[in-house]
């Protein structure tokens, strides 16, 4: 089986786990989804930096106190996710070679606050099942969870659509061969002409501000694809793992979600 069969087979296995999950589950079914992906993206961490897998379970410690106390200020907390991506977004741009270095001496560090910040955020797209609910600024709807999900999907199918059918200029061969000016942009553009189309078919009244950060959105999802792919070439690795056949492992599938999460957030804020 090839593996373009494999991505598609892989694909449509978890769009109908998600159906599943948003149809019959629950809010404590969607909390041990949230579990089960930060463990499984932690540990696929830990392999690709070989790293103790026993560091996993301070990890797991963590994230389960602060979910369970309201130890967490959400605002202040976005605040410094934002920080955060813009901070390692203006490293790679300008001294990606100390970002490299950075990455090498200390991956358990960067990986616990990047794993962390996102699975505090998707946890609070059901805040009605923990004693963050009482935090403000919350999205507190799995319909907004469906539009997060879709719109990185599409951001993603569409940059490979592009990308294979049009694609002659590569971003950078050393660390990702496979993506182009030309993917990204047609991603881009396809992504902008979806989104006004789907607004104003169901009625949605859209401003400016939402298409400066849809901009913003787009960015975040193409940098995302591109630090993971710069992580795993400093590893020497092709895939973060084998659990997902023909997307690798669960980090190269959510890549672009750990850098948009921060943005969807503040998108739906205003």
């Amino acid at each position: 089986m090839g593996e373009l069969s494999k991505r598609i087979i892989t694909s449509f296995i978890l769009i109908g786990f998600l159906i599943l999950l948003f149809s019959y589950g629950n809010n404590y079914h969607y909390i041990l989804t949230i579990y089960c992906i930060s463990f499984a993206s932690y540990y696929e961490w830990l392999r690709l930096t070989s790293q103790p897998i026993l560091h996993i379970i301070p990890f797991l410690v963590f994230i389960a106190i602060i979910e369970s106390t309201m130890l967490l200020n959400i605002p202040l907390f976005l605040s410094f996710y934002i920080f955060l991506i813009l901070f390692l977004i203006f490293l790679t741009y300008f001294s990606r070679s100390y970002l490299q270095q950075q990455i090498q001496k200390h991956p358990i560090l960067l990986g616990a606050i990047l794993f962390s910040c996102f699975f505090i955020l998707m946890i609070n797209f059901y805040p009605s099942t923990n004693t963050l609910s009482q935090q403000p600024f919350l999205i507190d709807n799995k319909h907004y969870l469906i539009i997060f999900i879709s719109l990185v999907s599409f951001i993603d199918m569409s940059a490979y659509f592009f990308g294979k059918i049009m694609g002659k200029n590569k971003i950078n061969s050393t660390i990702s061969p496979n993506k182009t000016y030309e993917g990204y942009l047609g991603s881009g553009v396809s992504t902008l002409i979806s989104f006004i189309l789907v607004a104003n078919y169901f009625n949605f009244y859209w401003t400016i501000l939402d298409i400066i950060l849809l901009v913003f959105f787009i960015i975040a999802s193409f940098y995302g694809d591109f630090l993971m792919s710069m992580i795993k070439r400093i590893f020497n690795a092709k895939d973060t793992g084998t659990l997902l056949p023909g997307h690798g492992g669960v980090l190269d599938r959510l890549d672009s979600y750990f850098t948009t999460l921060p943005i969807f957030y503040l998108w739906f804020l205003f």
